[in-house]
């Protein structure tokens, strides 16, 4: 029992610094629970009703009317628990070694400096937080990254402790560069953005780059061959290029008479023999080069020396693969590296043979004057393998360029058919496609296998066949009109499918997309650039699904057309749906339009990717969603549809319609 003691209004008072303490207002020991008068925020007693379990203190007994408090806890450990419940306790008292303490402004900023007023006391700021309220004054940050040793007190020039180098970056005028150094401005600009995406966009902007004299022409060829030495990976994209801008450029003028006029074809051939004379005879650093770098560094250089020579025979086989040389021009050039002279040649000019031949075998066995070329080249890298050093005891080459000799001849005979690991430039169509054929290969157990893909190195592009064909009609193809001009490309497709979504004219979108001729892969890969439109643009999931319906109902494209374009989607679906969050309301959208539409006519095998999935939370929520979307006639009739409902069963693990209806309306999905 305590003695109850009347409250009195008195203003606190902080506590002396003397050791006996000032007479303060009782506290009450409550459900084992240190308080005092004032009123606890619900927030806090949550907390210390949590605390209670951990450490509370002891009641020891002096008296039959007296009680004394003991922060000391039955195991005598305070606890960071037991500590934090003193400090909320005494939160609000100023502690006699806190007496006649102030803070200030640091040296430096506003205010800083002996002449500062003192702040405010922490008990004159009020009750706003561990010490009291808000500052009212923020110190200045402006002299961060100032040297405070030349300016103390505020005094001084603020100098910065960064220097701008000698090579550093500095924005010039246009007004003060010469026109060669426009050009090069622009033009590296622009292949500083290339990919295979924006190809055409690039070669249109380049192209129209105006060029006055040979010279100009010459310059910018020598940028583009540069930059594609120092980019291996795209130099397939550069010679893609260079082959869409040799007609683009005008011809110039010979600069003597009775030569031929400078094209871009012959200023590209020149470029090419002082890039192929240019290459270093040797790889062996000089004198002065050890004397100035230093063993990593001169490591580097010869890397780097190393790469741009392979990078040059790389970009000169593609060059060959798209007509822009001739095949004259490579067996000089695999002359003057291994052919049959005093000496034998350096171990980099056979590596240089390998990377070439590699490049273009197959396009070189596939006629026979080639076929023939490309014999005599093996003998020669066969004789060069077996060759022995001056004492005839050991091999000539290091057991590295043997090896890389006998890599190629083993690729020959297996039809250039060879494994790559992502060591080619993609668009971003053909990066999704690989990932989630990759995917499918992993989850079928194949492992690191996966990664790489098989490919038959060598071959000419794809649509260098195209032009060839549209050279040999050309003559009757201008008789039709219009019609010769289309190209089959994903830009068509999409063009003739936005007309379609502001028109609504079912006849007018078929007949365009006839217009095209379209082969049975063209018109696959027209309805997959129709697909990624909608699945990659949120919002043009309506307007992509009629399209596909409307071209399915006008007979343009088939339900095996259909089929085959989506099953690598329905494949992946779940997976897709971590980088496109809106695949799954795409492919809900399509199957409802489709059922909607077909009811008892659908084609099941649409949804077969997914029924090959079985049981799947994910896949029966996108049926539930499907379902949500049709009518109730449409609903009717497809529970007749034996073959779709068995499908759509698998993921509940279900087998009759009667069921099948049930589970939806369990989900509230019909």
């Amino acid at each position: 029992e305590e003695q109850q003691q009347p409250q009195q209004q008195q203003p606190q008072q902080p506590a002396p610094a003397a050791a006996t303490p000032a007479p303060q207002k009782k506290k009450k020991i409550t459900n084992m629970k240190l308080t005092s008068n004032r009123k606890i925020p619900r927030d806090e007693e949550e907390d210390n009703q949590d605390e209670e379990a951990i450490a509370s203190p002891i009641i020891e007994h002096t008296g039959p009317h007296h009680r004394r408090k003991s922060l000391m806890p039955a195991n005598k450990v305070f606890d960071k628990t037991l500590l934090l419940r003193i400090w909320r306790s005494h939160r609000h008292e100023l502690h006699a070694a806190m007496q006649g303490l102030r803070t200030d402004v640091r040296q430096g900023d506003k205010g800083g400096g002996s002449s500062a007023p003192p702040q405010a006391s922490p008990v004159d700021r009020g009750r706003g937080g561990r010490l009291g309220g808000r500052r009212d004054d923020v110190p200045d940050r402006s002299s961060f990254g100032v040297d405070m040793s030349k300016n103390m007190g505020g005094k001084g020039k603020k100098e910065s402790l960064l220097k701008t180098s000698e090579k550093g970056y500095k924005v010039q005028e246009t007004k003060s560069l010469t026109r060669q150094e426009k050009i090069q401005r622009e033009v590296k600009s622009l292949l500083n953005k290339i990919a295979p995406d924006n190809l055409k966009t690039i070669v249109d902007r380049l192209a129209n780059i105006e060029l006055y004299t040979a010279e100009e022409l010459e310059f910018v060829i020598r940028i583009i061959f540069g930059k594609a030495l120092l980019e291996p990976h795209y130099c397939e994209t550069y010679a893609d290029m260079v082959f869409a801008l040799k007609n683009r450029y005008p011809e110039f003028p010979p600069e003597n008479e009775g030569e031929k006029p400078q094209t871009f074809t012959r200023v590209l051939l020149n470029t090419c023999q002082n890039e192929f004379e240019s290459l270093p005879t040797t790889f062996e650093a000089t004198q002065e080069e050890r004397e100035q770098l230093s063993a990593e560094d001169l490591q580097l250089e010869l890397h780097k020396r190393k790469q741009k020579m392979l990078a040059n025979m790389k970009f000169i086989g593609h060059l060959f693969l798209r007509n822009l040389l001739a095949v004259k021009v490579i067996g000089q050039v695999v002359h003057d590296l291994v052919g049959i002279k005093e000496q034998l040649p350096e171990e980099h000019m056979i590596e240089c043979v390998c990377e070439l031949l590699q490049a273009i075998g197959h396009t070189l066995d596939s006629t026979a004057s080639g076929k023939d070329l490309m014999a005599k080249f093996a003998a020669r890298l066969q004789d060069l393998k077996r060759s022995q050093g001056p004492d005839n005891n050991t091999a000539a080459y290091s057991k590295r360029v043997q090896f890389l000799i006998q890599g190629l001849l083993e690729l020959r005979g297996k039809g250039w058919t060879k494994k790559l690991f992502k060591e080619q430039a993609a668009t971003k169509e053909e990066v999704r496609r690989n990932a989630m054929a990759e995917g499918r290969k992993m989850a079928k157990g194949a492992g690191t296998d996966a990664m790489f893909t098989t490919q038959v190195v060598g071959m000419r592009p794809q649509y260098l066949n195209e032009v060839a064909n549209q050279a040999k009609n050309g003559g009757s193809s201008q008789k039709k009109g219009t019609e010769s001009n289309i190209t089959w490309d994903q830009k068509y497709v999409l063009k003739i499918a936005q007309y379609f979504s502001d028109d609504k004219n079912v006849e007018e979108l078929c007949e365009n997309w006839k217009k095209g001729k379209a082969s049975h892969e063209q018109t696959k890969q027209g309805v997959e650039w129709v697909l990624d439109h909608g699945i990659n643009f949120p919002g043009k999931e309506e307007a992509m699904t009629e399209v596909l319906v409307s071209l399915l109902r006008g007979r343009a494209i088939s339900w095996q057309h259909l089929t085959d374009s989506l099953t690598p989607y329905l494949e992946g679906l779940e997976d897709m749906k971590m980088d496109v969050p809106t695949v799954d309301i795409f492919v809900q959208c399509l199957l409802s339009k489709l059922m909607e539409k077909y009811q008892k006519d659908f084609n099941a095998a649409l949804i077969k990717p997914l029924a090959d999935q079985g049981a799947s939370d994910f896949n029966w929520r996108v049926y539930c969603g499907t379902f949500k979307r049709l009518s109730p006639p449409a609903v009717s009739a497809l529970m007749e549809h034996r073959e779709l409902v068995s499908m759509i069963g698998k993921a509940k693990k279900i087998d009759t319609a009667h069921a099948l209806r049930r589970a939806l309306q369990q989900d509230h999905a019909i």
